[in-house]
């Protein structure tokens, strides 16, 4: 009896050094972070040195997706024998995920450890829409400009960088007007890949890539002839764009341009009216020239995004038209711009020929009648 006490105490002392010296994995990630953030898993252990296991980045649906793994091995580099291991998460969704250590062959007993940590992916870039082109060649210059129902009378933060982290830009925050919308422009060094990085006072919203390409060489440039004086379409447009219009559907740009003179023209071959809007809410409408030549309006632009509205002056013109901008930015075509402009007679689908009043025609069988009764009565 005496001998089975002992065999227990011993199994019992066994037991409690056994669990004493149990091996454990710990890892921590943080609870959430913005897509195209790097998400660093930091952790410890204290397995045997040279003992290697993965780390493994997975999404946290139904059907689990290893997304990307990492590789450990044990080194002894402190007491708690730390470690790190660092995921990419750019062109990842939005949405939970989890990172957490595989199996460890010899190793199926880890005491307390904590091997799973869940992690939430944020990303609100579907709450704003760019209008500036995410692809461009290099002039100098970038230009971010967008919207969102969000940023109504608010601001967004920029932050711009290269695609090696160097900061090109930022950290600003830049006004949007009563429609959200916002522009900024500023100078870039060379052509390349620039990383936009937008916030709001609600925190992060996206990260956005503007591809700007290497200029392609300007043929030499013509002089067009000059007939009675008329205005013509700019030598040296910096930028444009071309839109199908009609009356029923006209075209509508959206120009950015930095505060200063802006002039704007169209194509010629259609006799096109040109609307545009000022920053108080006033329509100035140009028609001034017919089928030969070009309409053309200048405005002061204040740095925002100024709308502008093309259509032909017939009704059964129904073609595509060209409109240039001098000293702007940019010029994109923006079907959404048709909210700003009030519908009017002028570009609804009554077709413009001329209805004569039926005036006239009443008046004569008036007096017509008149004299007929004024000659019975004097027969009479």
């Amino acid at each position: 009896m005496k001998i089975l006490g002992y065999s227990a105490i011993l199994l019992l002392l066994a037991l409690l050094a056994a669990g004493a010296s149990a091996y454990e994995v710990t890892i921590d990630a943080p609870l959430s972070i913005h897509v195209g953030a790097p998400l660093i898993v930091n952790g410890t252990t204290n397995l045997a040195d040279g003992v290697n296991f993965d780390i493994v980045l997975s999404n946290a649906d139904y059907n689990t997706v290893v997304i990307d793994k990492k590789n450990v091995v044990v080194q002894h580099t402190d007491e708690n024998k730390s470690f790190s291991v660092v995921f990419n998460t750019t062109g990842l969704k939005k949405g939970q995920y989890k990172v957490e250590v595989s199996p460890i062959g010899d190793y199926s007993f880890l005491g307390d450890s904590v091997t799973l940590r869940p992690v939430t992916l944020v990303d609100r870039s579907d709450e704003i829409t760019l209008t500036s082109p995410l692809r461009k060649q290099y002039d100098g210059l970038l230009v971010i400009a967008g919207n969102g129902a969000g940023l109504i009378n608010s601001g967004v933060e920029i932050v711009v960088t290269t695609a090696n982290g160097t900061l090109v830009y930022g950290p600003e925050f830049i006004a949007s007007d009563y429609m959200g919308y916002f522009s900024k422009s500023f100078t870039i060094p060379a052509p390349g890949y620039y990383i936009v990085n937008l916030s709001d006072a609600r925190g992060f919203i996206g990260n956005f890539t503007y591809t700007i390409l290497q200029p392609k060489e300007t043929p030499p440039a013509t002089t067009p002839p000059v007939v009675n004086s008329t205005p013509t379409p700019p030598t040296h447009p910096a930028v444009f764009a071309e839109s199908s219009a009609s009356r029923d559907d006209p075209a509508i740009f959206a120009v950015f341009a930095n505060p200063g003179p802006v002039t704007i023209s169209t194509s010629t071959g259609i006799d096109w009216v040109i609307e545009y809007l000022d920053r108080s809410g006033t329509i100035h409408k140009v028609h001034e020239t017919g089928a030969q030549y070009p309409e053309s309006a200048t405005f002061q632009s204040d740095g925002n995004t100024t709308w502008v509205k093309v259509y032909p002056f017939k009704y059964g013109d129904n073609s595509t038209v060209t409109l240039y901008a001098e000293n702007a930015l940019d010029i994109q075509i923006s079907k959404n711009g048709a909210d700003f402009f009030p519908v009017t007679d002028e570009t609804t689908s009554t077709p413009e020929t001329t209805k004569k009043s039926p005036l006239p025609g009443v008046l004569f069988i008036v007096a017509t009648g008149i004299g007929i009764i004024m000659m019975m009565r004097k027969r009479g």
